[in-house]
């Protein structure tokens, strides 16, 4: 497994309705991505900043899927009135979620 690590800072006082957009409209959109296996997003609301982590069955889907989420991930910091500050990819060691 393959994950795509991005960090976001904005406004904690668009978290709220952001959050709801992303779930609506931008989930979908990153579930539809070949090898995609999931998706996580986290948010402080005390300092503004976010993270969000997608998963991917293998290295070639984490790698295809790089034009699509760098256009989902842009969709995903307008909605909860944030900026991507850093985008970092991983190998997972460990993955338990049930």
């Amino acid at each position: 497994m393959f994950a795509r690590v991005s960090t976001y800072e904005g406004n904690a006082e668009d978290f709220d309705s952001g959050i709801e957009k992303v779930k609506s409209d931008l989930v979908p959109k990153v579930r539809a991505i070949p090898g995609n296996a999931g998706l996580l997003l986290m948010v402080d609301r005390a300092t503004g900043r976010s993270l969000s982590i997608a998963l991917y069955d293998s290295e070639e889907a984490l790698q295809a899927s790089r034009e699509t989420a760098q256009g989902v991930r842009s969709q995903a910091a307008d909605s909860i009135g944030s900026t991507v500050t850093s985008v970092v990819e991983y190998d997972v060691g460990v993955a338990e979620l049930s």
